[in-house]
């Protein structure tokens, strides 16, 4: 997202400079926009308050690395935000709001300094609710963004809320009984996405348990025409397995419908694990062990991001892997850290003396 952000009206809006001070930011906090200073880890409830206050307007960004009264672009000091992994916020987040948050964390440069970036969506399915006590957060309140503050939702924008809520329910329905009306009630099927059937008048598909996570995108999303994911069953549906073997396309596996086979079963986490060992933290940890001048600053994110574009080089994991913008987390090819040659000095190796 960071090429797209850094394109968008938002980031426009957002870093708008005074003519005649240099780094002086004229923009202001308001119902979508943020600043902090710097990021620590402790202030997490904090920045929650107002990721989930996003969520239940219309999302918005927390933008650290600008400093308050005078607002100016001073850039993260440390990498505490760098180092903080998406699982962890999303593991807090879970733990203290439902249903779920979707957002984003990257990081930029501008004008030479390293600003990062939290951006939460708009949540689909209002209100996002606090389920525990934790700092500023209080069990059963629910957060909105008045313009630059965060607070506990008033009453007319929470009966706007819901009446959003009931009217967007009515349009779904009305969606789902005009594609019933168009295909016709004999030939339409109804998914049960908690215990894993597809029942009709033609017959049952029971679908394995384990399937159903994998699946869940289909509950999430709206059933149109254009421009959403929809599952389209062609044809009589027959059990394959995996087997272990050399492949025609060199992948080490083929499939086959012989009940005899032996089955091999793929991980995700197994294929990353091998083909992109290095998660960022590992990687900079390789960088430091490889070169003297080496630094995790604006020159380094800008070459990484480049090298990202190679797909040899990098995979990105998103926790939605039908929505860009959910939480994600890079990984690294080993072949990466020699690509960085060309940008810093390699250490000098210790000549052994022979006695």
């Amino acid at each position: 997202m960071n090429t797209d952000f850094q394109n968008s009206d938002e980031y426009k809006k957002i870093f708008l400079f005074h003519e005649t001070i240099a780094d002086r930011i004229i923009s202001r906090e308001s119902g979508w926009l943020e600043f902090k200073e710097s990021f620590n880890w402790n202030s997490k409830d904090k920045y929650a308050k107002s990721m989930v206050a996003f969520a239940n307007n219309k999302g918005g960004y927390i933008v650290f690395g600008i400093k308050d009264k005078p607002r100016d672009l001073v850039g993260l000091q440390s990498n505490n935000f760098e180092d903080v992994d998406e699982a962890k916020i999303t593991a807090y987040l879970n733990s203290v709001f439902a249903p779920e948050i979707i957002f984003e964390k990257f990081i930029i440069a501008v004008k030479s300094k390293t600003i990062g970036i939290l951006y939460t969506q708009q949540v689909k399915t209002k209100p996002l609710v606090c389920i525990k006590n934790d700092g500023e957060l209080k069990e059963a309140e629910i957060y909105y963004r008045y313009n630059a503050r965060s607070e506990k939702i008033k009453y007319p924008e929470l009966k706007m809320m819901f009446d959003m809520v009931r009217e967007e329910e009515r349009k779904s329905w009305m969606e789902h009984f005009e594609k019933i009306s168009k295909i016709g009630p004999t030939n339409v099927a109804i998914m049960d996405t908690i215990v894993g059937e597809i029942s009709g008048k033609s017959g049952t598909l029971v679908i394995d348990k384990k399937l159903i996570p994998k699946l869940k995108f289909i509950n999430q999303g709206n059933f149109q025409e254009k421009g959403k994911p929809v599952l389209r069953l062609i044809g009589d549906v027959k059990p394959v397995s995996i087997i272990a073997g050399k492949s025609k396309d060199g992948s080490g596996v083929q499939i086959t419908d012989d009940p005899n086979a032996p089955v091999l079963r793929l991980e995700e986490d197994e294929i990353l694990k091998k083909k992109y060992p290095l998660d960022y933290k590992a990687l900079v940890k390789e960088l430091n062990k490889r070169f003297s001048d080496f630094k995790t600053n604006s020159k380094f994110h800008k070459i990484r991001k480049e090298l990202m574009k190679d797909e040899k080089l990098s995979k990105t994991r998103y926790l939605d892997p039908y929505n860009t913008k959910s939480s994600r987390k890079d990984f690294y090819s080993l072949n990466i850290v020699e690509n960085f040659d060309k940008h810093y000095t390699k250490k000098l190796k210790r000549a052994r003396l022979n006695n």
